[in-house]
């Protein structure tokens, strides 16, 4: 099994390195390509609203394209559909996630698209996919007996310094007033087809809903400490009452008995909530728009790892640009779980001396005094000029982001986009699209994006993302750290910052060819101690610290290492 982290990852695996593979080896390879459940038509779904019409005018065209789409394609994979986006609200009706799915009662069983990429998976050498579907799959192996992929003696893991924060997702339990509405809808839909009497049950559930979770929309956006959960046996007994309600129905099509198994879900993870903290857990709530969401999550979850993967499986092998912390491994090791692993360091390909310019300001004030955003955007001003536009700027918060674009946007000769107007996908195709282009962009942007060639050649960070200390999750593996005689801050908080760093950075130098900029725009890699690591982890970069050496640089000269410093 080869999990990595991003489609497009997946892609350059499944169509380029395996190819490869078999070339060297001079064999064929049976290799098979699995993704999440929502990038798969439900035959069923497709077929139900084809029948009953159930969209606007507006989507009419989309639909027609995808009808035509259903009855030609092999896979049923939505990548082939080039106009689909991952935010298409049509698609996400249409598709085969498994809140809706009835398995092995529904009709279309036998001919589902992702029974046949299941069975091309078991009769694979390879099987390719990402970690959200590997780590759901380990999730319910340990959770229900059950699996959702092939079993396998080897794992190889790319990208694996994501793995803490999407292990931490899938080990925990969430529920959220969206996740109820869902059940809601879907059992009312069922139950105007069959004539089902279900509305007194559904009617509490909905009553007891709004009850448990409107006075949390009183909060601003964010995360927050579990507040007092007032109200909360009124809707698991609802939860419980509507269950036998659904379990009642005749049900020749197995619906029925879907809904009531999500109504228990809804109903053990309250249960969670309810009795407070499993061991090694923490809680809070999460407001999102009109969402409210309860959250569970492991404090540490090296010992789920160990049980759930590094002790089942005989061979696992994980690979990331970004694993070393000072030239060591030791701070991953301890954060998953790795007790017995060898490990090594690769020279990279890239000759960085040559490549690379990291351009660090000497004057600028420390991120918290008041005036640094306006000479931040005076740097980020002074630097774009240098690059001639072509840059991403990263911020650590969308509050920094959006005072910096306000400030810098209107004085720039070049397009600036900004993170939030359209989609993620739709503002790389834009990036890419325009010349001399200028990104301003969060966190979502750090990893996982590639723009080769001249298009990116200057990526400016606006300070070292450390961790939101205030953040519950955050908090408590602080506390845990420190709890068991450990310093928090350079055994936890620094490390993870830097390999954020390194992910950021990571998305300027993406082949052989490219040159260009790198800016950080935090005095603290001067002024405090931890800054020395920092810089000892980053490759080894030419050193700048006025704008006349970048413009050197980026014109072929020498760029005139600052005094008293250079390249590691």
């Amino acid at each position: 099994l080869v999990s990595t982290g991003t489609k497009a990852l997946q892609d350059q695996i499944f169509y380029k390195d395996i190819p490869l593979l078999e070339t060297i080896l001079g064999r064929p390879i049976r290799a098979a390509y699995l993704k999440g459940r929502n990038n798969y038509l439900c035959k069923l779904k497709f077929q139900t609203f084809q029948h009953e019409g159930l969209f606007t005018p507006n989507e009419l065209d989309g639909f027609g394209e995808i009808s035509e789409w259903a009855h030609e394609t092999e896979t049923g994979d939505r990548a082939e559909l080039h106009t689909v986006g991952d935010d298409d609200e049509l698609w996400s009706r249409l598709d085969a996630r498994r809140d809706r799915c009835l398995g092995s009662r529904c009709e279309e069983f036998e001919s589902c698209f992702l029974t046949r990429m299941r069975q091309k998976a078991m009769e694979s050498d390879i099987v390719v996919v990402n970690h959200h579907l590997f780590f759901a799959d380990l999730a319910i192996r340990e959770s229900e007996m059950a699996q959702i992929l092939p079993d396998y003696t080897a794992v190889i893991v790319d990208e694996a310094h994501e793995i803490e924060d999407i292990a931490t997702g899938y080990f925990g339990f969430h529920v959220s007033n969206f996740r109820i509405q869902e059940l809601l809808f879907d059992a009312r839909s069922i139950a105007e087809s069959s004539e089902a009497q279900i509305d007194s049950a559904a009617t509490s559930v909905s009553r007891a809903s709004d009850h448990f979770f409107d006075h949390f929309l009183l909060l601003p956006d964010g995360r927050h400490p579990m507040p007092d959960l007032a109200g909360i046996d009124e809707l698991i007994d609802a939860l419980g009452d509507v269950r036998r309600t659904f379990k009642k129905q005749p049900d020749t099509a197995g619906e029925w008995e879907n809904l009531a198994r999500r109504s228990g879900e809804l109903e053990s993870e309250l249960e969670v909530f309810k009795e407070g903290n499993p061991d090694n857990y923490v809680s809070w709530l999460d407001r999102k728009g009109r969402g409210v969401f309860l959250e569970a999550c492991p404090i540490d979850v090296a010992p789920l790892l160990e049980e759930n993967l590094f002790d089942r499986v005989p061979t696992c092998i994980l690979t990331s640009a970004t694993l070393t912390v000072g030239g060591s491994t030791s701070y991953i090791r301890n954060r998953l779980g790795l007790r017995h692993a060898e490990s090594e360091a690769l020279s990279t390909e890239f000759d960085f001396q040559k490549q690379a310019a990291l351009y660090i300001p000497r004057n600028l004030p420390d991120y918290r005094h008041p005036g640094y955003v306006r000479k931040a955007a005076d740097e980020i001003k002074k630097i774009v000029e240098v690059s001639e536009g072509r840059a991403f700027v990263l911020f650590t918060s969308y509050q920094q982001m959006q005072a910096c674009y306000q400030v810098v946007a209107e004085e720039l000769p070049y397009p600036t986009l900004l993170q939030g107007r359209t989609s993620r996908s739709r503002l790389l195709e834009e990036f890419r699209r325009k010349q001399n282009a200028v990104l301003f962009a969060t966190s979502s942007f750090w990893q996982g994006i590639d723009v080769q060639g001249e298009a990116l050649s200057c990526v400016i960070i606006d300070k070292l993302p450390f961790q939101v200390p205030s953040d519950p999750l955050v908090q408590a593996r602080i506390r845990q750290i420190e709890e068991e005689g450990g310093n928090a801050f350079a055994d936890y908080q620094v490390p993870a910052a830097i390999l954020k760093l390194k992910q950021g950075f990571g998305r300027l130098i993406r082949a052989r060819t490219d040159r260009g900029v790198l800016a950080i725009l935090d005095s603290r890699l001067r002024t405090r101690g931890y800054g020395k690591l920092f810089m000892a982890s980053l490759p080894d970069y030419v050193i700048v610290d006025q704008v006349e050496g970048l413009r050197r640089f980026l014109d072929g000269q020498e760029a005139g290492v600052s005094e008293g410093e250079s390249g590691r």
